[in-house]
């Protein structure tokens, strides 16, 4: 043991005396602390790398995902306007096969006329048609 002496008193203290034991005791931990301290870490940057690839994955597929989906929408407007186009085409179809009707379709498509008959083209008011 060691005597102190605290600052200018008669009264003094004792403190243990350290030994080589206990600050070899002390290095040892101070020693486990840091290691410790150094796996933390690196679990810790290990843990936040794993997180930035899994993160930017789960991004790149949620990005696809909606361009795909967009993708479909797209494609389903673009049949529903060729299944309405089709199902049009299929009216005038049946409708070409009566003569009545193809007559009709020829003259007012490509202005042929019968034998004698004379066609007049009247002008057409733009305004009544808006309306």
């Amino acid at each position: 043991m060691e005597l102190r002496n605290i600052a200018h008193s008669n009264v003094s203290v004792l403190s243990p005396k350290q030994d080589s034991v206990s600050k070899s005791n002390q290095r040892q931990a101070d020693y486990v602390a840091k290691v410790h301290q150094r796996r933390l870490i690196f679990i810790g940057a290990l843990f936040a790398v794993v997180i930035l690839f899994f993160g930017s994955q789960i991004l790149f597929s949620q990005r696809s995902y909606s361009q795909i989906n967009q993708q479909v929408e797209v494609n389903q407007s673009k049949l529903a306007k060729q299944k309405s186009t089709e199902k049009d085409l299929k009216i005038q179809l049946n409708q070409l096969q009566y003569t009545n009707y193809l007559e009709k379709y020829v003259r007012d498509k490509y202005m042929y006329t019968k034998p004698g008959e004379q066609v007049y083209n009247l002008p057409v008011n733009d305004t009544a048609v808006q309306k």
